[in-house]
């Protein structure tokens, strides 16, 4: 598969959760993310695999809508994520590997 190639696995219906849309993200002149396409319906399983510097963390960061992409789109139950991010994050849930708490709140004060 080519960096712009479209892979979408081969299923009958599904419901679109996840799509890139030729997302691509540039810090200055390099360019972390170069046209990413794809579609992930509801019910797979999919795994962001790749070396350091491929753009895992980057696609992530641009579905949660903690960055903006330079181009293309990226959406959420057919929402772009920039466009209407308080409508996206509904659908979304994000457990970071280091997790930072307010240590005087509760714990249902720091979700808030």
């Amino acid at each position: 598969m080519q960096n712009g190639d479209r892979f979408e696995p081969e299923r009958e219906g599904g419901t679109q959760v996840l799509e890139a849309i030729n997302l691509k993200k540039t810090y200055g002149s390099h360019e972390a993310l170069k046209g990413l396409n794809l579609t992930i319906n509801a019910g797979d399983i999919y795994c962001l695999l790749g070396a350091n510097g491929a753009g895992k963390t980057t696609t992530i960061n641009l579905f949660l809508n903690f960055i903006d992409p330079s181009g293309g789109s990226a959406k959420v139950n057919g929402i772009d994520v920039t466009e209407n991010p308080l409508e996206t994050k509904k659908f979304l849930a994000y457990i970071p590997e280091q997790v930072m708490l307010y240590p005087n709140l509760t714990g249902l004060e720091n979700i808030q």
